[in-house]
């Protein structure tokens, strides 16, 4: 029996000469793997379908415990976003946390549409690290993890949250921070992270930043994506060594 869904490639890997198992996000099936047979001989009609961050339409059928792609048709390629580094490392790094923030066959059709909103976003516009801030706090809050923001994790007031700890859950006040501990954070960075926990895409031009805030932004998410997933994002590794200054001939360059 045969199934249609629209999904978004995630990752892929060879399997056999031929052939390649790929885990992709499916609006009505979630996480799943599933293999193309076939795909890396020149002729297939398959090989457009699998790359990463291509958003398809794959017809699939049940093979034991896995997924055969026998057609399909791309829906949306986004390629803006392959043309510059910046920005496929950035679209690379949204594809890993969408992988391992999610089971197998857990379908999450609001994540996926936070997605392919951010991908779409990212291939119109110039790269920038606000629209990754953006993706993780949205999809923290969609799979069961958004920090609170808004008031302190402990005693629930609003004012001097001066305070963040992933352990507590977000924010803290002075008082509560010193108490169970927490790095200290600029009101400008909690501002900043509640507004886009609590607005949409079209109000990032809107936000000027300085690049202390934003810094610190990166800081705040990454100990707190860490800390929940329990495992680090290989992608964030890789782009903080190519941000990271070279040194040539004792100079910086």
């Amino acid at each position: 029996m045969y199934q249609r869904t629209d999904a978004l490639v995630l990752k892929s890997f060879d399997l056999r000469e031929t052939d390649q198992i790929l885990t992709i996000f499916s609006r009505e099936l979630g996480k799943i793997p599933v293999v193309a047979k076939g795909v890396k001989k020149p002729q297939s009609t398959l090989r457009g379908l699998v790359q990463p961050f291509c958003y398809s339409q794959f017809f699939i059928t049940r093979s034991g415990e896995m997924y055969l792609i026998t057609q399909g048709r791309i829906n949306e390629f986004f390629g803006n976003i392959r043309e510059d580094l910046d920005k496929t490392l950035q679209a690379i790094y949204i594809l890993e946390l969408l992988d391992k923030s999610t089971v197998e066959r857990d379908p999450n059709p609001p994540l996926l549409d936070l997605t392919l909103q951010v991908l779409h976003y990212m291939n119109d516009n110039p790269a920038s690290s606000i629209y990754l801030r953006f993706f993780e706090v949205k999809q923290l809050g969609l799979v069961g993890f958004a920090p609170v923001l808004n008031r302190c994790c402990n005693c629930h007031q609003t004012d001097h949250l001066n305070y963040f700890s992933p352990g507590e859950g977000g924010a803290l006040c002075s008082d509560c921070a010193s108490r169970v501990g927490g790095n200290r954070v600029m009101p400008a960075t909690l501002a900043a992270l509640r507004t886009l926990q609590q607005g949409g895409l079209k109000i990032i031009p809107r936000m000027c930043l300085s690049p202390a805030v934003l810094e610190q932004m990166e800081k705040i998410m990454e100990d707190y994506l860490e800390f929940y997933l329990e495992r680090k994002l290989n992608l964030k590794q890789v782009m903080k060594t190519l941000k990271a200054p070279k040194v040539s001939r004792g100079r910086f360059s």
